[in-house]
């Protein structure tokens, strides 16, 4: 799975099954929708990674997509991404949280209540 951002230049870097360079259909589908999302967008390899970039416009977050990468009517890469903009640092114990800002603990020193 990869974690993806709402809007902006998205770069992927993937293992497909077949390397292949130059321009691939990339499309990816809405979990809740089903509303399918096509763009062409040229690759390079990168290393042992298959490298490419794409625009694909104003996603939703919190939301589940299904991409598919395909040459000619080869498909050479399936994945699922999940949409946040939430800051993610796996090094510094940073995160996703479905109840970021939602969520508040409050810390009391005293455990009294009132009984009425």
């Amino acid at each position: 799975m990869q974690l993806i951002q709402t809007s902006g230049n998205k770069t992927f870097d993937i293992i497909p099954r077949v390397f292949s360079v130059g321009v691939l259909t990339v499309k990816i589908t809405s979990e809740s929708t089903n509303t399918p999302i096509s763009v062409n967008s040229t690759a390079s390899i990168n290393g042992n990674y298959l490298q490419f970039a794409s625009i694909f416009g104003t996603l939703v977050e919190g939301q589940f997509y299904l991409l598919e990468v395909s040459n000619g009517s080869e498909i050479i890469y399936k994945d699922k991404m999940f949409c946040t903009d939430q800051t993610i640092n796996q090094t510094a114990n940073d995160y996703y949280s479905i109840n970021k800002n939602q969520f508040v603990s409050e810390d009391s020193a005293s455990n009294e209540y009132i009984i009425i």
